[in-house]
């Protein structure tokens, strides 16, 4: 209500009108868009609490709705409007389809969920931080963690700590049951005992790194049915080999000629050579036999006995050391032989010429 007193031109007259008018007109408006209950208790406006001319008291409900969505609520509380907070047990729900909202900063307890999307998940605690980010996923507690790092140079996964799994299958390669000791230890151990551990094709070692079994028994090298395989190496340092050779190891025994063995040395070609991707130090030069496996029978650019080549499961050759070693003992007996021999012969010459 506006109330003139004393003297008033007719300037001023028409702008308190104009005033008034617009506040009537605004108060209709939103008016118009206002339902009370009876007794003033629940408003329901599209507009946030204003003067409605109506006496409200305390306890008071004031909901604004837009297009059927409620976006505050409004509890009239000593002697004024105060926008209504919820606490988790209100927003309780059976079942919540879809919320679509900026909720800015969220400050909560357990959170579930199937999805989570986002462009940066980070926990801070006292007990250490996790963070999954565009660099990758880390958990970090003192001073151990765990890091899926992504565009490092290497690519690789550091784990410091200890990592305990049942089971993980990445692509071809299988890791199951298997337990890993905490990064720094005296040894890192990959499997447990009776189980099987499959590794994957590649497997890198940093340097001076080595491969001791726990309980300081042997170290087998066999497929799943328990038969040795072959093991593919540069160069092999070792205290000694020791090949298998008992008696109740083997079957089909049978002789074998000192002559054949003779023959077999004689017809084999001694040569030197340099592997091809080897440089040209002086442990670069090797001395033996070569197995000629480019150019056709009948124009060979070296010679050697059949009983010294083995082949793999591939179809490569290889020289068999053992059997070349064995048929040399057998040559040098079938050498010391024929030297008995001669010597006996030269021996009874010389007793018939001093005759």
């Amino acid at each position: 209500m506006i109330i003139a007193t004393g003297s008033v031109d007719i300037n001023e007259a028409t702008k308190l009108a104009q005033i008034a008018s617009n506040s009537a007109d605004d108060l209709a408006e939103k008016m118009k868009n206002t339902v009370a209950t009876m007794d003033g208790k629940t408003t329901v406006s599209t507009s946030t609490p204003f003067d409605d001319g109506k006496e409200h008291n305390e306890g008071d409900m004031w909901t604004v709705i837009n297009d059927d969505v409620a976006s505050a609520m409004y509890i009239y509380t000593s002697g004024e409007w105060k926008i209504k907070k919820w606490d988790q047990q209100a927003l309780s729900v059976k079942q919540l389809s879809a919320l679509t909202a900026d909720l800015g900063t969220i400050t909560a307890g357990t959170l579930e969920s199937t999805i989570i999307e986002g462009a940066q998940i980070t926990e801070n605690s006292a007990n250490g931080t996790i963070t999954l980010d565009n660099n990758g996923f880390s958990a970090v507690s003192g001073g151990k963690y765990l890091k899926f790092v992504s565009g490092n140079d290497n690519g690789y996964t550091q784990i410091r700590g200890g990592l305990d799994i049942d089971e993980i299958d990445v692509g071809l390669s299988h890791i199951g049951g298997q337990t890993f000791t905490a990064y720094g230890g005296n040894n890192t151990h990959i499997g447990n005992a009776n189980a099987w551990t499959y590794l994957a094709e590649g497997i890198k070692c940093s340097p001076q790194s080595y491969i001791s079994p726990v309980s300081g028994t042997d170290i087998y090298f066999h497929n799943a049915v328990g038969t040795t395989i072959d093991i593919h190496a540069g160069d092999v340092l070792s205290h000694g080999n020791k090949l298998k050779s008992a008696l109740s190891a083997k079957r089909d025994v049978t002789e074998y000629s000192p002559d054949e063995a003779l023959s077999a040395v004689m017809n084999t070609d001694v040569k030197k050579w340099k592997y091809k991707d080897s440089d040209n130090s002086a442990d670069s030069q090797h001395i033996g036999p070569i197995i000629d496996d480019v150019n056709a029978i009948g124009n060979k650019s070296a010679s050697i006995a059949n009983d010294m080549v083995s082949t793999d499961e591939k179809g490569n050759y290889y020289l068999n050391e053992s059997n070349t070693i064995s048929i040399l003992l057998a040559a040098l007996k079938k050498s010391n032989q024929r030297i008995d021999e001669l010597s006996y012969r030269i021996a009874k010459l010389e007793r018939t010429d001093s005759k």
